[in-house]
């Protein structure tokens, strides 16, 4: 009798030591997936990121092919461009530019949906662009940076060139 209470005893303390190996796969398995998670975001970031500047470039060149109506390109946040279709029919240089405007604003909410952007031109053609779109995870944005034009919630970008 003394022997099956000893056998008992060593199953018990197996199937503890079992739970604890279980225990400990399922916080590394916990680890693993919260390295993922954090991968991605920085994938989605990037992505982002690299379609903020392929943005950015493709209004340069809309700008470089239109210089005559340098002034005309400015963007407010939040502001919406009218339509104008330059495509078939004859457009002055300002009409031109109300019409790139448009069509890379719609390209914009294609490819950053929800962004809010910002163009300013100076009579120095200085242009300065700002892109800030939304986070898709509140729990991972950033600490917001103290003097920060950027709204809560979001990731921007900016850049400047002179045409």
């Amino acid at each position: 009798m003394h022997m099956n209470a000893r056998l008992r005893q060593l199953a018990g303390f197996s199937t503890l030591e079992a739970l604890a190996a279980l225990m400990l796969v399922n916080l590394l398995c916990l680890g693993s997936l919260a390295m993922q998670l954090q991968a991605l975001q920085t994938q989605r970031d990037a992505l982002a990121l690299q379609n903020a500047v392929a943005l950015a470039q493709d209004l340069w060149e809309r700008m470089r092919i239109n210089p005559q109506a340098a002034q005309t390109y400015q963007l407010r946040p939040g502001q919406t461009t009218s339509t104008v279709d330059c495509q078939s029919k004859a457009c002055n240089a300002s009409a031109w530019a109300q019409s790139d405007l448009a069509a890379w604003q719609t390209m914009v909410q294609l490819r950053l949906p929800g962004a809010l952007t910002q163009l300013n031109t100076n009579s120095l053609s200085q242009v300065q662009l700002w892109i800030a779109w939304p986070l898709k995870d509140d729990a991972l944005a950033p600490s917001e940076v103290p003097g920060s034009d950027c709204p809560a919630r979001h990731r921007c970008w900016q850049t400047r060139w002179t045409l």
